[in-house]
């Protein structure tokens, strides 16, 4: 299989012959356009690096390719975007493009990096990250964040549960610290420390510990409403 090509002002997009991807191939340029502009303009970031984007029609041809079957994946020293596109699954928009653009911002913990690039997703599988935190919430599948702070234990929670309810927390934070302040948080918080030295960083920068702060979001939740921290 040969790729395809199709370029935009700040991406070169790669697709097959005779897929989904190629039929909607303007459709996707001018949404991820659109997102790209959205993302550098909501973080206040700049970029000058093109974004290549591979479209892939299933997960095994993805897996066979890459190594890696997941629906969506980036590589950041290639600066590519990597991505299922059928469908039943299209993984495009904010997400993976998020993760790039906010490398200026440093790379934090996946709890937080995760939680960013949901939180300008705006959905997970179409519904607001608050209705997943809920559903989970009252299903007691919530896992305590100042355990999952830590990358490895991260990896240990099933995705559809971790992905949305980070998703929800970035927001509850957004929301109540104020987005300048959430993103100087974002910047100190390093995915190479300790869970017990980002957690020092959290109360020195909000005054809460992080589990003061996952108590106001889960009851924050709970009665539908954001309160202030």
């Amino acid at each position: 299989m040969n790729w395809k090509i199709y370029k935009t002002q700040h991406y070169i997009l790669h697709y097959f012959s005779d897929t989904l991807a190629e039929k909607e191939i303007e459709k996707i340029a001018e949404k991820q356009e659109t997102i790209y502009r959205y993302i550098l303009s909501y973080l206040n970031l700049k970029n000058s690096r093109i974004i290549n984007y591979f479209l892939y029609p299933t997960n095994q041809i993805k897996g066979e390719i890459t190594g890696d079957d997941g629906n969506g994946n980036t590589n950041r020293e290639k600066f590519e975007v990597h991505a299922v596109y059928n469908e039943k699954i299209k993984c495009i928009g904010a997400h993976e493009d998020t993760h790039l653009l906010s490398l200026p911002l440093g790379l934090a913990t996946k709890l937080f990096r995760e939680g960013l690039a949901e939180f300008m997703s705006k959905t997970w599988h179409e519904k607001p990250h608050d209705f997943w935190a809920k559903k989970f919430l009252s299903e007691r599948k919530i896992p305590k964040l100042s355990k999952i702070l830590d990358d490895k234990e991260w990896d240990k929670i099933n995705d559809l549960i971790s992905y949305p309810c980070s998703g929800s927390f970035v927001k509850y934070l957004i929301e109540s610290l104020n987005k300048e302040k959430f993103l100087e948080l974002y910047k100190h918080i390093d995915k190479n420390k300790s869970a017990t030295k980002n957690s020092a960083t959290i109360f020195a920068m909000t005054g809460k510990t992080l589990e003061q702060l996952e108590n106001k979001w889960l009851k924050n939740i709970a009665i539908g409403q954001n309160q202030p921290i």
